[in-house]
């Protein structure tokens, strides 16, 4: 009985540790005011931060390059067992209400119809992080205090997903950084930098304007896609021993001084992971994912994970147009922590 005792105590021993690992740390505002930000830029009670810079003006001038009447999907297919999951998440599940199966079955014929359920994460396929989703501290974007603004019954209260749905669509900018370097993936250690995104801009002939929505092709949801349907759908991506290509902390200074509507990518964080960037995680007190705290948190600039731009790369390619309107609504989900996107480009 003893021992059973002394089991259980440490097994609550261990269990405090991680919760405590995981719990929120007080951060003076003096630390914060260290870190690159756009707190206040917008006023108080801004919700969609970088999102500011995608002005009437220039979604007019980004419907005009809707010239071929092309629609290009940008989105992965929902599909079970198919594409990378990390962590706990979960993928898609599929409820049938009602199917052909249960039409035939019934005594008369008549009228049926097809129904269903489905069941997801809102962060387990393509979707948009808002800027509340990961922060460092007890503050979020805008210094909106954590405890006010995200609760168990109501969901994100500020700077939620649906907040974005007034700027949903704008300029878009393809930086195939994959095809740019001739390889059909970065492989996943690849650490895309500044030089790197400037040098593939102007190998694409654009040039980054306020307010753009850049997005960075490099191979890996293909590439991850192919491994785990070949594994039987058992596969799942793990970050810190898998590792994906992506850019690193240098890159939070290109965006600030490019004025970066929105930054999203093949894959799952946006962002280059592992080697875990020791300098930068010192620099902002975070252990894996630099670029989302100072990103998100601090600067304002939602993330589109889990695109699929290989479509979209191959028609960029054929006819050498790298710019388009990119229109990317949010499911208007109630305060949603997570934002569902079937991001289209219109060329």
């Amino acid at each position: 009985m003893r021992n059973k005792l002394a089991l259980i105590a440490g097994i609550i021993f261990v269990l405090s540790l991680s919760a405590s690992a995981w719990g929120i740390v007080d951060v003076p505002i003096s630390e914060y005011k260290k870190w690159p930000n756009n707190w206040g830029k917008w006023g108080p009670d801004d919700e969609v931060g970088c999102l500011n810079y995608n002005t009437p003006q220039s979604l007019v001038a980004a419907a005009g390059l809707v010239k071929q009447g092309k629609i290009i999907p940008c989105s992965w297919e929902a599909k079970p067992n198919s594409y990378p999951l990390w962590g706990m998440r979960v993928g898609i599940e599929r409820f049938m209400n009602w199917s052909g199966n249960d039409a035939v079955a019934g005594d008369k014929p008549g009228m049926w119809y097809s129904d269903e359920i489905i069941k997801t994460g809102t962060h387990s396929m393509t979707h948009v992080d808002p800027l509340v989703h990961l922060w460092y501290g007890d503050k979020v974007y805008n210094g909106y205090n954590v405890e006010e603004v995200i609760t168990h019954d109501n969901g994100t209260l500020k700077a939620n997903a649906n907040a974005y749905l007034p700027k949903s669509a704008q300029r878009g900018v393809l930086l195939d950084v994959a095809r740019f370097k001739g390889v059909d993936y970065l492989g996943d250690k690849y650490l895309i930098t500044p030089k790197d995104l400037d040098d593939c801009a102007k190998w694409a002939g654009v040039k980054i304007k306020p307010g753009d929505a850049i997005l960075i092709r490099t191979g890996f949801m293909k590439h991850w896609s192919d491994k785990i349907i070949k594994a039987g759908g058992t596969l799942r991506w793990s970050a810190t021993e898998d590792g994906e290509p992506g850019p690193g902390g240098d890159c939070i200074a290109w965006i600030q001084k490019h004025k970066i509507g929105l930054i999203g990518a093949d894959n799952i964080a946006v962002e280059h992971i592992v080697p875990v960037e020791e300098k930068y995680n010192k620099l902002y007190k975070v252990g894996l994912i630099p670029l989302h705290v100072a990103v998100l948190q601090m600067l304002g600039c939602p993330m589109h994970e889990l695109l699929n731009l290989d479509a979209l790369s191959e028609d960029c390619a054929k006819d050498g147009v790298y710019e388009f309107l990119y229109v990317w609504p949010p499911l208007n989900f109630w305060n949603a922590t997570g934002g569902l996107i079937s991001p289209v480009a219109l060329k």
